[in-house]
């Protein structure tokens, strides 16, 4: 018997460019990144809430020397200002001091102790947060950042003065009419910035996810 009409022997199974049919299967995919490490995380996060909390510090103890504006306490503690002149740098915006004693647009207004509990806890929260998700992405960590820095700058008004200092003014003019936005700061904006990079991540995601599974 020659060796062609041997069952048992064949070109393919002794050629290493064939594959084996016993061979696991490749993955389609890599799979999926794990993200940044937790000291790239940590580091990250620090840097953005120090530097944003250093800037909307600096930037309302400026705006109020620079408006030649003061806080006062009366007899019961509560801050207030006397003089609130208007700087308008450009149509529509300007800068004004105020102090907002509640939440946006004065909402739970003498409610301090519970706004300064809210903002105490949303930092470490937010750290944790930040440390602990899976994956770690850069843009999370810096939302969450955002937002725990603009928490800590308003807890330190609510804290020390008692009141949040706000001072950037936005409004619109129709006709006759002004339109005022309610006064904020760089703190505010941290915060809706934050939020709105979440939501807005969030959103493509889940139309992502909906465009794979209708293929």
């Amino acid at each position: 018997m020659t060796q062609d009409n041997d069952p048992d022997i064949s070109p393919a199974s002794h050629d290493p460019r064939v594959p084996s049919s016993d061979a696991p299967p490749a993955s389609p995919s890599a799979s999926p990144p794990s993200g940044i490490s937790m000291r790239y995380a940590a580091t990250l996060f620090l840097i953005l809430f120090s530097l944003i909390l250093l800037v909307d510090l600096w930037s309302k103890a400026v705006a109020f020397e620079y408006l030649g504006s003061h806080v006062y306490h009366n007899q019961e503690g509560i801050p207030y200002l006397l003089h609130t002149p208007i700087r308008e740098l450009f149509r529509g915006f300007g800068l004004e001091a105020s102090l907002n004693l509640g939440a946006f647009n004065g909402w739970f207004s003498g409610m301090t102790i519970l706004l300064i509990s809210i903002s105490a806890l949303s930092v470490p929260i937010c750290f944790g947060v930040a440390l602990r998700m899976k994956p770690r992405v850069p843009w999370m960590v810096t939302s969450l950042a955002m937002i725990a820095s603009g928490a800590a700058g308003n807890l330190y008004d609510r804290s020390v003065i008692g009141g949040v200092r706000d001072f950037i003014r936005w409004s619109i003019q129709i006709g006759q009419d002004e339109y005022v936005w309610p006064n904020f700061n760089i703190a505010d904006s941290a915060i809706v910035c934050g939020v709105a990079i979440i939501l807005i991540r969030e959103l493509i995601q889940m139309k992502n996810a909906g465009d794979t599974h209708s293929q």
